[in-house]
């Protein structure tokens, strides 16, 4: 899945980040791993909005990570679970 299908634009909107929870991710410096551990991937776990900005919640094993679009475009990738 690619950012791309939730348009253009710097900042997320609601209904694109509430299309996103539960979404499956990796960080890009993980995601050509073959052999990729469990604990590298994350799930959307929440939305925030925080002075007009739509922000993702994301979690992972050891930590969760508060991002904008930009830098969710920037650090993570999308997980296809088939």
């Amino acid at each position: 899945m690619s950012l791309e299908i939730f348009g253009s634009g710097d900042q997320f909107t609601a209904k694109e980040a509430f299309e996103l929870l539960n979404s499956h991710v990796v960080k890009k410096e993980d995601e050509d791993n073959e052999n990729l551990a469990i604990d590298k991937i994350g799930f959307i776990a929440g939305v925030l909005t925080l002075n007009d900005e739509v922000e993702l919640m994301v979690k992972f094993p050891k930590e969760v990570v508060q991002l904008t679009k930009v830098k969710f475009s920037e650090q993570m990738s999308l997980l296809e679970m088939t």
